[in-house]
């Protein structure tokens, strides 16, 4: 029996090794949950172009920039966890069970942001406009900031280190666990005069745990479905504030 678990959990740190090498990406039309429409498609009259997005993260405005921790804390003896934290996770590389995030802010969330405008039928077209020329014919222009992607991850070495915590991990306890923060402000513009017309400020997260029979790579795979929480959000308050676009 003891033999048996010993190469079971040798088999669970091998499969978490494995895994370590995959890459993730920003899949925002898979992740859970509907984008909401507020009207009927073909009844909005205004027309909206959407920057990529400005990064604002490190700025002191919500957290830190850089990598902090380390996962390798967890071959002490009697230390519960082996941690990191990210300020930008697509940078970096160590997670609890993934290599890395093929992520881009700017573009990644500004095409989140197009596919829940059109979906939204708040406007009679979205566009996508990289500089103000590009968005001449447009009646609003939607500017995205981006404020916090921050990252969280720990595995659990349950106080005996990693040489005998896969044991744990075999018989099913977690094997760690991944927290994912975002935060955005959105702002619509008129393009004419470059009036702000409203604005918008979103902080969320939530967290997984990860198993060695379940959610291997998906440490970072709540970030899209936090910015479809945004969206949704944010546009129902466009459409009870700004009611004649």
């Amino acid at each position: 029996m003891k033999k048996t678990l010993l190469a079971m959990a040798c088999a669970a740190a091998a499969l978490l090794l494995g895994a370590c090498t995959s890459v993730a990406t920003f899949d925002y039309t898979a992740a859970p949950g509907a984008m909401m429409r507020f009207r009927e498609a073909g009844s909005a009259t205004k027309s909206v172009a959407v920057m990529p997005f400005m990064d604002q993260r490190g700025s002191g405005t919500v957290r830190p920039a850089g990598d902090h921790g380390s996962l390798y804390l967890g071959l002490i003896p009697l230390l519960p966890y082996g941690w990191v934290e990210k300020g930008e996770p697509e940078n970096s590389v160590d997670f609890v069970s993934l290599g890395r995030f093929g992520f881009n802010p700017q573009n990644d969330l500004a095409a989140a942001a197009i596919a829940s405008l059109k979906t939204s039928g708040l406007f009679s077209s979205v566009t996508k406009a990289n500089n103000q020329q590009q968005a001449a014919n447009a009646d609003y222009i939607w500017r995205g900031t981006v404020t916090s992607t921050f990252y969280r991850g720990r595995m659990f070495s349950y106080c005996i280190s990693y040489f005998f915590s896969p044991v744990l991990w075999v018989v099913g306890f977690p094997s760690g666990s991944s927290t994912n923060e975002l935060g955005v402000k959105f702002e619509l513009v008129e393009r004419a005069t470059g009036e702000v017309v409203w604005q918008y400020d979103w902080l969320d997260s939530d967290y997984l745990n990860h198993w060695i029979y379940a959610r291997i790579g998906k440490d970072v795979s709540i970030y899209p479905e936090l910015m479809k929480r945004a969206m949704n959000s944010a546009l129902n308050d466009l459409s009870q504030k700004v009611p004649d676009l």
